[in-house]
């Protein structure tokens, strides 16, 4: 398995970069997110990766990643029936990681019909498939100076009150209106439903 590349960018385009690692080149095929983040040609790059094996051409194919979640999110697309890597690719090329999950959480149809390769009823199925494991995705990972690190007695709460919240935050809500949002949809729903349905009845409690 290769985990990742490190080397010399010789060629790049939208799709694909071709990386010099100590004299072998490999050519990888990115998403237009990574694409943007390498070097200019000649300087060093490091992609992570994924190896994948077509069965039915029986040949390999590399993809590269700029970040952890861009792959994460990869792993996550392909691992849908009906959605190989490449189409995993192409869907991950058109959007921000943040906006989708907002929109695979809120059941936002709408914005996730209009990708490419996608549609309605493939948006339908996404939402279904993709509810709980792109709730991590709507915000990054609290730190000292993020806005939900600061909201008193999170540290007692459940991952699922807590991941709401965060979601509301990232949806424009005010630190302290998605607290009491959600602490609505706790009073009504009870502190173990799952997110997905928390931030539901926390929009409406807004």
């Amino acid at each position: 398995m290769i985990d990742s590349l490190k080397g010399i960018l010789k060629e790049s385009d939208e799709d694909y970069a071709v990386l010099d690692v100590g004299g072998v080149c490999f050519r990888v095929e990115i998403p237009g997110s990574t694409a943007k983040a390498l070097p200019a040609v000649g300087g060093e790059a490091k992609l992570l990766t994924r190896l994948n094996f077509n069965m039915n051409e029986g040949t390999f194919s590399l993809f590269g990643f700029a970040t952890g979640a861009e792959r994460d999110c990869f792993d996550i697309f392909r691992g849908i029936s009906g959605i190989g890597p490449r189409k995993g690719l192409m869907i991950l090329s058109q959007i921000e990681i943040a906006t989708f999950a907002t929109a695979i959480l809120t059941n936002d149809l709408a914005y996730l019909s209009k990708l490419k390769g996608v549609g309605k009823k493939t948006a339908e199925r996404l939402v279904v498939e993709l509810r709980e494991k792109m709730v991590p995705y709507t915000a990054s990972t609290p730190t000292a100076s993020d806005p939900v690190a600061g909201l008193p007695n999170l540290p007692r709460m459940g991952d699922n009150v807590r991941d709401a919240i965060e979601a509301l935050i990232v949806l424009g809500c005010r630190n302290h209106v998605a607290e009491k949002a959600i602490g609505h949809a706790v009073e009504e729903l009870g502190e173990d439903a799952p997110t997905p349905d928390l931030i539901r009845a926390g929009l409406r409690h807004r």
